[in-house]
């Protein structure tokens, strides 16, 4: 029989190990209910729940915040408890003359504590330096997160899509391995009818063959992107789940002014560059401090006895002390010159970046008119090719037509289709790129 007490620890045990401790692994529960995909706004709210870059920038955030709370420190008394405890000879003070001197054994206790306080008082904008300093990379930190955010919904949204991409390409192979059987199969009746050779046979059987392999390889290449979006959103386990089929085309209206103007207002590579010169500016103040007096004042209130069984004596002591930094070996300057290096740096940078999103807000924007005229094109194409490739089965069927017609527009349909859903998922893709490129996606 199990000891009451034993039981109570074993379900106390289960419970902070089953229940309390919460998992980081992603619960299937949480999907929605089968026959329900999961849209593009769901899988985003997904990875900005589980994506582990988005908790190694918030922890930056937060160690940010605590350096700030360390710069705000001098601010306030510092206060400290000493307890000492020390014993020696003081033979010095026993020699006779300068000839003879005596020396004895004789140790002597001083035990002491001692409560100090310091107070920093004025030190020409050290401390108040530093805190903007630490105020500066808080927002710095802050807006890296806002990076690593719009990051992450790009990295899904582009995955998503690319999903969506294989999907229909998938469903192309699928078609063409159906259109290859039938075919193999009217083959075979011509054949054995004997209006038609073996050869037609033996094309069809490799033709159909080839179709398997490419649909292998469409749905190979769609677990690979399922597999890539899971990785996007953040999931640890090998989840499947249906999303939904998004890759509809609808021209947006937008010019590439708009798109520059929104980038340089929102992009937080660009406010996070600002807020780190704004760091340093404060960091030249803070290297020019060090030419100026700092002032402070302390008191110490110390209990102490020269022996263990005497009584303790109490002290009381206060002062204020005003250092000059006469001569610091010329760190001071090189301080000062190392530190507007450092800001012209970051100001050169913030040009450099403000150059790299035009680049990037001028290829987006190419690539939306580009996805936008080879959708039109292939639209065309699409309906072209099946024209043909009904015409061309026709007139196979009915005997008139060769089996390399039937071929040739089998494949000129397939890649139709193919370009097709390329273009769209390109043009979705440039979207994306567009709101990153705007700093929307944030």
């Amino acid at each position: 029989m199990i000891d009451p007490l034993f039981r109570r620890f074993l379900n106390l045990f289960v419970l902070l190990v089953f229940g309390l401790v919460p998992s980081a692994a992603f619960s299937q529960d949480e999907l929605p209910p089968a026959g329900k995909p999961l849209t593009l706004k769901q899988c985003i709210a997904i990875a900005l729940k589980y994506q582990p870059l988005l908790r190694a920038s918030a922890a930056n955030v937060e160690a940010s915040k605590a350096a700030l709370e360390q710069s705000l420190a001098n601010y306030y008394p510092q206060v400290n408890l000493n307890n000492t405890y020390s014993t020696s000879t003081y033979n010095y003070g026993g020699a006779a003359s300068a000839t003879v001197r005596r020396y004895n054994w004789t140790f002597t206790d001083v035990t002491s504590s001692a409560l100090t306080l310091n107070q920093n008082i004025y030190d020409f904008g050290r401390t108040s330096n530093a805190v903007n300093i630490s105020k500066e990379n808080i927002r710095a930190s802050e807006e890296d997160f806002a990076i690593v955010r719009q990051n992450v919904i790009f990295n899904v949204q582009q995955a998503y899509y690319t999903v969506l991409q294989n999907l229909h390409l998938v469903r192309v192979a699928e078609d063409t391995v159906k259109q290859n059987q039938l075919r193999l199969e009217q083959a075979k009746g011509f054949y054995e009818a004997g209006t038609r050779p073996k050869i037609d046979v033996t094309n069809a059987e490799v033709n159909l063959a080839n179709a398997q392999l490419a649909l292998i390889i469409a749905r190979n290449n769609y677990q690979v992107a399922r597999v890539n979006l899971n990785n996007a959103m953040g999931l640890r386990q090998d989840l499947d789940f249906a999303i939904e089929d998004s890759l509809g085309f609808a021209r947006r209206e937008i010019t590439l002014e708009e798109i520059l103007q929104k980038a340089y207002g929102l992009r937080p590579e660009i406010s996070q560059i600002k807020a780190k010169a704004r760091a340093q500016e404060a960091a030249i103040k803070l290297a020019e401090s060090s030419y100026y007096p700092t002032f402070s004042g302390n008191a110490s209130y110390t209990y102490r006895t020269g022996d263990f069984n005497r009584d303790y004596y109490w002290d009381w002591y206060f002062g204020f002390s005003l250092n000059f930094p006469l001569f610091s070996g010329f760190s001071t300057p090189a301080q000062i010159a190392q530190a507007k290096a450092t800001l012209r740096n970051l100001q050169a940078q913030e040009d450099n970046l403000k150059l790299s999103i035009r680049l990037e807000a001028e290829q987006a924007f190419l690539a939306l008119r580009q996805a936008e005229e080879r959708i039109r094109v292939t639209e065309k194409a699409v309906a072209q090719a099946q024209e043909n490739f009904d015409l061309a089965t026709g007139r196979y069927q009915v005997g008139v037509g060769f089996p390399l017609e039937v071929t040739d527009a089998e494949v000129s349909l397939a890649n139709a289709r193919a370009n097709h859903i390329q273009a769209l998922a390109d043009y979705k893709i440039a979207e994306a790129r567009i709101e990153k490129a705007m700093g929307l996606a944030r």
